[in-house]
Parts: structure tokens; C-alpha cells; sequence
């Protein structure tokens, strides 16, 4: 990143500030009304949204000039929780990503474009620790839970100071590891103990009776009070409590949240669970309507793919996925009080791993899709964001642009150096450097896995690169970008070791490129961005 000790001599002033007035109310301060239409593109530069806050974003000035010229007025900033508070006893706060988060408010403003907050995104590698227990712990831990609120006043206070800063939402999305993982408890003591622990038998006993407790979990004799409930099975009919359970969780954690982040949205969950029928071999639905009024912010969050409301394998057209996101967008509103929805993440076509089998537009009718939708967007919402800007691959190096110098790196006969403007590692011969990285990243063993980095050196460097066991040479001569494809291999550490001087930078290992189809990996246009721009056209 340019001007590295101008930022830090700034970021030290901001920090004494917010970090003064974190135990207290924010005093006046308060997000910007956005001016009208929200067209936004969830920003991560030439990163990806896990290890975005780590890198340096050397094109950041011309990156948002080009998103305000394909027609957006707004950026969503994809905020992680623990990479910027990283201790909660004592809450401590990260610098660097301060020092990134107002270099971006400031170069966004200079484009004329807005600023809107995920808060709380789940997935970091700011060490190896999983990053989602934290919000696990926020169920049953009072220090957890002030951590967060803490953060949260933190972050709206940061953006307040600019005046392009158009508040946020936090998403179901980054809480709901625990709703999958307690199905396994069982139903011995752990199980029971948790369902004291995180308040789902207070929840019931205030909202049930036993007798009601007893039908739904399929038994009338199974419990004589309500402190001997465990968490049922997703498959019983009884986990359409633990949903209900949750909801209400989620509702008190935004309306706290609230309260130091003023207007804060919740991106809501507009699946419908499926749990067994209390008769028969049958299955019922459970929806998530009690979280749609998302307390008092002013609008609904959602995210949208054209698989919402359609059977699994789909192939469907632009028009059937209009006309089932006018149905959709309707169940919102009959739900949420007539809020308008802004949807934080318009999925058009999607391409995680792991999701291959909703439901998807024919290739051929994206275009179409984008550009009928207006009329749509119209009637129901007030903005919308874009996920994919530019491709990203599912790179799980830290610091892979050296932009805080070594730290997440072993390096030995090497430094962190500047170059051309941009943080890099200088390898002296005979000099290495290494990452754990294997237990950061699925598919090694089906997937083709590559490294891709820039390596630049004065003279000649025979550098050799290895994934595991697996090593590749190449050699050197000036500045070029490389691509090495080791194939379906299994590695915890990726490697790089030199015979002369280089200078290595934007190191990747993927096996997976997320694919929006607006912009390639290298900036490259892409079939959609055309229908895109027509769309942001049509919404002003």
C-alpha cells in the first residue's frame, strides 16, 4: 500500500479517538443518507473477501474509478470481525485494517461513491484458531457478547467520520454455524447442557407449554420439565423450535446491535427449512417471517439468487426467474411491514462449491435476466449490491502481498521490502519462504491446484516452488506473473526457495475460481458486464 507511514501517523490519531469512546454511545456520530439508489459492488480488489484486510490493494484509486464508471454509486465493504478486533479479553483492535478502511473511504469518496458495511463476516486467517467459534460463543458468553457490541460501535464510528459512509447490515448468514453443528449433539447431557447453556429452554419455557414441548419432540411422557429438553435432531419436528429459538436470538443480537450501529439491517433468511411433519412420512416447512422486520432499521437485507423458489437441477429462463423473484420479493414485503429490501448480494449466477445442484439460469439468459429485472428492483427495493465484481480464487494465504511485512510467514535469507511502490519479499540466494496453508483450503486431492505469484528480479533467479512434496523450477528474468498448475495433490504448506535476488508479491494457491462474470481474475471484461451497466443505467 502507497504512503504507508502517512496512513500510520493518521491511523493512530483515529484509533486513540474510537477506542477512547468505546466503553460509551458513539457522540454524534452518524452514517450519511444515502442519495437515492443504492448500485453497488461488493469490493475486495485483487484479493477475496478473506484475506481482503491483509492485502495491500496497490490499484485501489483506478479499481473504484472503474466501478463508478460501469455505472455503481456504491461500494459494500465485507468487514470481518475478528481480523479487526482480534482479542476480546481485553477487546483489542487491529491497526492495519483501520489504516485500509480509510484509504478506501477516502479514494471512494473521490470517485463519488458511497460506502455500506457487512459487519461481522465469519471467515478470516488472521491466525489458525477457526474464526467461527467466536460467533458460536456469542450464544452463551457475556464477554463474547460485548466484544461484539464493542466492534460494532467501533466500526460505525470509524465510518461515521466520513461522509460517503451509508451504514450496513449484518447477515444470518455469519451466525448460523451453530444451527448446523448443534443437530449432532445427541440428546444426552452435553446436548441438554447446551440447551440450558445458550437459553433455548428459557426460550421455551416462556413460549410452550410442556405438553407442547412433548408433541413436537414426539413423545408426551418424554420430559417433565422443561430443564431436561436437549436440542432436538434436524430431522425432528422438534427442531422447528430450535429455528423458532434462533430467530428470536437473532432478532435481540441486531436490536443490541442497534444501539451503538444505528439503522443497521439484518440480511435475512428467506430459505424455508424443511423438518419432519408431526404425522406420517411427510415433511413441513419452517420460515424465518419473524426476522423480516429486521427491528428498527428502516430496511430488509436479503440476498437473492435466481435458485430462490425453484426444485433443485433447474435450468430455467430470464423470464421464470423474473417472475419468481416478483413472488419472492412479495413474501418479504407481506412480512416485513412494506420496508423496501436492499439486496446485498444479487446472485444472478453462482458457482460455490457445494451449491451445484440449485437451481440456475441458462447461460444464455444472464443478459436478458439483468436487464428485465428494473421494473422488479423498482417496486421492492432500494438498492442492490453485486458479490462477484471481479473473479476471485479461494486463496488461503495470509498477508499474501506482504503488506504487514513477514508476519504469517517463515522466512529465512529473506525481507519485506518495497519495490516499485508495493510491499514485496526480497529472497536473497539461497533464501526461502513458507506457509501453512493446507488446512485453510478443501479439494486438494480432486481439485487442480496452482500456485500464482509475481516474481522480479534484476538478473537472472532459478526459483523453485514447491506444494507439498510436489516441486516445480522456474527461472526468472525480469517482472512476470506465473501460473504453475500441480494438479490434484495433497500439502499443508506451500514453499519457495531461490539460487539469486527476486522479489516475490500477489501470492495465490487455489483450486477454485468464484466466476460472476463481469470481470476475470485479470481485470478482463466478461460476458455480463455489458447487461450489468444497462442495468445501472436503467436505475437512476
Amino acid at each position: 500500500m502507497k504512503n504507508h507511514k502517512r496512513y500510520r501517523r493518521l491511523l493512530a490519531g483515529v484509533l486513540a479517538g474510537l477506542l477512547m469512546t468505546a466503553g460509551g454511545p458513539a457522540h454524534k456520530a452518524e452514517a450519511a443518507t444515502a442519495p437515492g439508489y443504492i448500485k453497488a459492488a461488493t469490493y475486495v480488489s485483487d484479493a477475496w473477501v478473506s484475506n481482503f484486510w491483509n492485502s495491500e490493494s496497490d490499484h485501489m484509486e483506478e479499481e473504484l474509478a472503474r466501478i463508478a464508471a460501469d455505472g455503481f454509486n456504491s461500494i459494500v465493504l465485507v468487514v470481518p470481525w475478528r481480523e479487526f478486533q482480534p482479542s476480546i479479553e481485553p477487546i483489542s483492535y487491529s491497526s492495519y485494517p483501520f489504516q485500509k478502511l480509510d484509504q478506501i473511504m477516502r479514494a471512494a469518496g473521490a470517485q463519488g461513491l458511497g460506502v455500506v458495511f457487512r459487519v461481522g463476516y465469519t471467515w478470516d486467517y488472521y491466525s489458525d484458531d477457526a474464526s467461527n467459534l467466536r460467533f458460536r460463543e456469542l450464544l452463551r458468553n457475556q464477554a463474547t457478547r460485548a466484544g461484539w457490541i464493542d466492534y460494532a460501535r467501533t466500526l460505525y464510528q470509524a465510518g461515521s467520520a466520513y461522509s460517503n459512509f451509508y451504514g450496513g447490515f449484518m447477515t444470518w448468514e455469519d451466525f448460523w454455524n451453530y444451527v448446523e453443528d448443534a443437530t449432532s449433539f445427541g440428546n444426552g447431557q452435553y446436548s441438554i447442557h447446551e440447551a440450558k447453556r445458550i437459553g433455548y429452554q428459557t426460550y421455551l419455557k416462556k413460549n410452550y407449554t410442556m405438553k407442547e414441548i412433548n408433541e413436537a419432540y414426539g413423545d408426551d411422557d418424554l420430559f417433565q420439565k422443561v430443564d431436561q429438553v436437549y436440542i432436538p435432531r434436524k430431522n425432528q419436528n422438534a427442531y422447528r423450535l430450535f429455528y423458532e429459538f434462533y430467530d428470536d436470538y437473532l432478532n435481540c443480537l441486531l436490536a443490541d446491535t442497534q444501539a451503538v450501529f444505528p439503522n443497521l439491517s439484518m440480511e435475512v433468511r428467506l430459505d424455508v427449512d424443511p423438518v419432519d411433519a408431526l404425522e406420517g412420512d411427510g415433511k413441513v416447512g419452517v420460515p424465518h417471517y419473524q426476522t423480516f422486520g429486521c427491528g428498527n432499521s428502516e430496511f430488509t437485507s436479503l440476498m437473492y439468487s435466481v435458485s430462490m423458489g425453484r426444485d433443485f437441477g433447474q435450468l430455467i429462463t430470464a423470464s421464470e426467474a423474473i417472475e419468481t423473484m416478483n413472488e419472492q420479493l412479495e413474501i418479504v414485503r407481506l412480512h416485513n411491514g412494506g420496508k423496501p429490501i436492499f439486496i446485498d448480494q444479487l446472485l444472478y449466477t453462482d458457482a460455490t462449491e457445494g451449491f451445484e445442484h440449485n437451481a440456475r439460469l441458462h447461460a444464455s439468459h444472464m443478459g436478458a435476466y439483468l436487464t428485465g429485472i428494473p421494473d422488479t428492483l423498482r417496486r421492492y427495493t432500494n438498492g442492490y449490491a453485486i458479490w462477484t465484481y471481479r473473479n476471485y480464487a479461494n486463496n488461503p494465504v495470509y498477508n499474501s502481498q506482504f503488506a504487514l511485512g513477514s508476519k504469517g510467514w517463515t522466512v529465512s535469507g529473506g525481507k519485506a521490502a518495497e519495490r516499485n511502490d508495493s510491499s514485496q519479499m526480497l529472497l536473497s540466494a539461497g533464501g526461502s519462504l513458507s506457509q501453512k496453508v493446507g488446512h485453510r483450503i478443501s479439494g486438494r486431492n480432486t481439485h487442480e491446484n496452482h500456485v500464482r505469484f509475481t516474481a522480479d528480479c534484476d538478473g537472472t533467479a532459478l526459483i523453485t516452488v514447491s506444494l507439498g512434496r510436489n516441486s516445480r523450477q522456474i527461472e526468472v528474468q525480469g517482472k512476470q506473473e506465473y501460473d504453475l498448475n500441480f494438479g490434484p495433490v495433497s500439502y499443508y504448506e506451500v514453499s519457495f526457495s531461490t539460487d539469486a535476488d527476486v522479489y516475490l508479491d500477489n501470492i495465490e494457491v487455489y483450486n477454485f475460481v468464484q466466476d460472476g462474470q463481469l470481470y476475470d481474475m485479470d481485470g478482463n471484461e466478461l460476458g455480463c458486464l455489458g447487461a450489468i451497466r444497462t442495468l445501472n443505467a436503467a436505475m437512476n
